[in-house]
């Protein structure tokens, strides 16, 4: 009997495990839940009528017939994979869309350059995708990001520096008048904070700061977004912490304890190998850098 496949994005789920070894990894990398993840290797097996996984206390690991239908879904992705970057990489015109990825408080940084853009290559239709997880750009995902942190290492990826960026705490002037100035660290203990919610701090180094040394009663707000953190801050709902060229764009915002504590996060234009030289990717890319070099931002 001809072996049959009644989905081929089981095949998909279950390469993804195979590749990740669990369940819970394949289920985040492609952004679904659990449940649908063991759904579709359960309904792939089924179909074929054989067993693709060995399961045990530390994950899945492919039996040998899963292994050999797993080697041929890696060939047919990346020969998928290809396929869509040199359909990107053969644009060399300035129509159509252009995908960037970054997190959302980079949009106070990046609107201006999104405006010059528009007004040079008005057939362009600039998407920006806000987004604290990190886009695959191998997978066409985007076509540039805006990256703080580390260097980023993927192979493929080129990656330029643009700036460092320093951060600070700030407050609004009302929260101020009705709290008071903290003059010293230990005056902080007595103050109202904004942080990040679980699983997102480790990413922003003043929130990860705030739940090291401010105890949790006092964190009266906990974001998901810096850009929220900055409304946030912006109202007058406590102390929190703000890219210095983003709070000087508000006249009610005081730094606090500015020569005690600062932040100091690199910032990179990251891009995939094949779509590098495209001329959206590489018109974008010039004017972003050209705005980092001449307003010194920091």
């Amino acid at each position: 009997m001809a072996v049959k496949f009644e989905d081929w994005q089981d095949v998909k789920v279950a390469f993804e495990v195979a590749r990740l070894g669990t369940l819970t990894a394949a289920a985040e990398a492609l952004n679904v839940h659990h449940s649908t993840v063991l759904r579709r290797i359960n309904n792939l097996e089924k179909n074929l009528n054989t067993r693709l996984f060995h399961r045990h206390a530390r994950g899945y690991k492919a039996t040998e017939t899963g292994a050999k239908l797993f080697n041929t879904a890696q060939v047919i992705d990346n020969s998928l994979e290809q396929l869509h970057n040199d359909i990107a990489a053969a644009d060399s015109t300035l129509r159509g869309s252009l995908l960037l990825t970054t997190v959302s408080g980079f949009m106070d940084v990046l609107g201006d350059v999104c405006e010059q853009f528009q007004a040079l290559h008005p057939q362009v239709q600039l998407e920006m995708i806000l987004e604290q997880k990190r886009l695959r750009l191998d997978h066409g995902q985007a076509h540039i990001a805006v990256r703080a942190g580390p260097r980023p290492n993927e192979g493929d990826y080129i990656a330029q520096h643009l700036a460092q960026l320093n951060s600070g705490l700030y407050a609004n002037q009302r929260y101020i008048n009705k709290y008071g100035m903290p003059k010293s660290l230990s005056d902080l203990q007595q103050h109202n904070f904004i942080s990040g919610v679980a699983g997102f701090n480790a990413r922003v180094p003043y929130f990860e700061w705030v739940d090291q040394h401010i105890a949790a009663p006092q964190i009266k707000l906990r974001v998901s977004e810096t850009s929220e953190a900055t409304r946030a801050v912006i109202k007058g709902l406590g102390i929190g912490g703000l890219q210095h060229n983003v709070a000087a764009q508000y006249a009610n915002l005081v730094p606090i304890l500015s020569n005690e504590l600062i932040w100091c996060t690199d910032i990179w234009l990251v891009t995939h190998h094949l779509v590098h030289r495209t001329a959206k990717v590489q018109a974008f890319s010039q004017l972003l850098k050209t705005y980092f070099q001449t307003n010194k931002v920091s």
